[in-house]
């Protein structure tokens, strides 16, 4: 069996002048995060937020242009982007997961795309599978592929934000042998952030895995006169289960203040397999996978 310290962050949404600018700053993240002995750390979705400040018109940028900006700018630092996370992994020896940008694919279509930057320079990544309403009027293109790495004896795979609220993709990965998700975040109002929260919970329950969420936090005054203020906090979730021990299913959270900040925890993948092999219900033992088809299919009998 493995272990894995896990870093998972509140990243603050500061006005970034320029890429340079916004690397500087994951870079102290990452660096504090690594001092305290993380092998990954995670960052949120569309981490790269800031730099809407980096626009020629920030400033004055209101709702109803800032979408073309999102459709504009962020691919075109997509590429660069990708080289700056990677040597930022590369300096401090720890994979960076998460951290998801607006890039575009080889077909020209949008994606929302988060990422496993590892030290020896190799990227694996997935974009977004359910979009909100404002992705939709953005352009974004759903993904149609699920990505699960193993990392350091772990089976890790990234749900962005809304992903983390749908169960089956989610079940299909612990079938698969998937024991961690990662869940990077950008919400803007409580119902939001209390989407993401519940639902880390709910498939570290039901599927008796760790879930690990990352939100955007804070505010950097764009669109103005409508500013967005992300909101959320960062934890680790668990099954709800004699075997981890923990009443209220949190491994480990930060402080709900809206600062930056990050959270460590030590992940045992034995914890995982003796949860599975011996649940309190409800557990991956007691799914009833022919049952359900019934019910999809209408051949089950009804009262």
């Amino acid at each position: 069996m493995s272990t894995l310290r896990i870093a998972t962050t509140q990243f603050a949404l500061r006005a970034e002048s320029s890429l340079d600018s916004f690397a500087a700053h994951a870079d102290a993240v990452v660096a504090a995060a690594a001092a305290e002995g993380a092998q990954l750390v995670l960052l949120p979705e569309l981490v790269t937020t800031g730099l809407l400040a980096s626009h020629r018109n920030g400033a004055d940028l209101d709702a109803a242009h800032i979408g073309n900006v999102y459709r504009t700018l962020f691919p075109l630092i997509a590429d660069h982007y990708v080289d700056v996370m990677s040597a930022i992994a590369r300096r401090h020896n720890t994979i960076i997961a998460g951290a998801s940008n607006i890039r575009r694919a080889k077909d020209g279509s949008l994606r929302n795309t988060a990422y496993l930057f590892h030290p020896n320079g190799h990227v694996d990544q997935q974009d977004k599978l359910h979009l909100t309403p404002p992705e939709r009027d953005m352009g974004i293109t759903a993904g149609n592929k699920v990505t699960s790495v193993c990392i350091e004896g772990f089976n890790v795979a990234l749900q962005i934000c809304a992903d983390i609220e749908f169960p089956e993709v989610s079940r299909h990965l612990a079938l698969e042998g998937t024991n961690l998700i990662l869940a990077p975040s950008l919400t803007w109002n409580s119902r939001g952030a209390n989407r993401v929260r519940y639902g880390a919970h709910a498939r570290a329950l039901e599927n008796q895995l760790y879930v690990a969420v990352s939100p955007l936090v804070g505010s950097n005054g764009i669109p103005s006169g409508s500013a967005l203020h992300c909101t959320g906090y960062a934890m680790i979730t668990t099954p709800l289960d004699k075997t981890f021990g923990n009443n209220n299913g949190v491994l480990a959270s930060h402080d709900d203040n809206r600062q930056e900040g990050f959270i460590t925890a030590d992940l045992d993948s034995a914890l995982v397999e003796a949860s599975r092999l011996n649940p309190e219900p409800p557990g991956l033992k007691y799914i009833r996978p022919e049952f359900y088809d019934s019910l999809r299919t209408g051949a089950v009998a009804h009262a």
